[in-house]
C-alpha cells in the first residue's frame, strides 16, 4: 500500500509579517493562537540563521514579539496599531477573545508588523493599559515604493 500523501490545506492563512525591509511569509492554520504564530516567526529566523533585523537582536523568547496591524490596509503610511493576542483590547479596537489568527480578524494576504520588544519595556503587569502607549516606540516597517529614485 503506497504512503498517504499530506494535502494541501485550503484553509491555511499566509500571512505577511514585516519589519523594516524585511518581510516573511508564513502558511498558518486558523485556529492557531498568536502565541504559536511568534513562535514560528522565531523558527524561521533560527532556520536561516538570522540573529537580527536592521540592526535590532532577534529575542529567544517569543513574548518579547509584537504584532501590529495596519489602520488603513490601503494606506500603509497611516501607521500600525498594536494587535493584543491575550483577549484585552489594543489600539486598533479589535479584540482577540481566543487568541487566534480568525478572532484577530487577520486572513490570508494580511500584512502583521512585528517588532522586537526589550524585557524591561513589557509592562509587569497585566492591568496596565494607557501607559503602554505613551511607551510606543512604534514600528519599523519601510514599505515599497514604485516611484523613481532621485540622483
Amino acid at each position: 500500500m503506497p504512503p498517504k500523501q499530506a494535502k494541501a490545506d485550503s484553509r491555511a492563512t499566509t500571512l505577511l509579517l514585516k519589519k523594516h525591509k524585511t518581510t516573511i511569509l508564513l502558511s498558518l492554520q486558523p485556529h492557531e493562537p498568536l502565541t504559536a504564530v511568534k513562535e514560528k516567526l522565531l523558527e524561521a529566523f533560527k532556520s536561516r540563521n538570522m540573529t537580527e533585523v536592521n540592526g535590532e537582536p532577534v529575542p529567544s523568547d517569543p513574548t518579547l514579539i509584537e504584532f501590529g496591524v495596519p489602520v488603513d490596509r490601503s494606506d500603509l503610511e497611516k501607521g500600525w496599531n498594536l494587535l493584543q493576542s491575550d483577549g484585552a483590547k489594543g489600539t486598533a479596537g479589535k479584540k482577540a477573545s481566543s487568541g487566534t489568527i480568525l478572532a484577530a480578524g487577520l486572513a490570508s494576504g494580511h500584512l502583521v508588523a512585528f517588532r522586537f520588544r526589550q524585557a524591561r519595556d513589557v509592562p509587569a503587569s497585566d492591568d496596565v493599559d494607557g501607559d503602554i502607549e505613551l511607551n510606543d516606540p512604534g514600528w519599523d516597517v519601510v514599505t515599497p515604493s514604485f516611484d523613481d529614485e532621485e540622483e
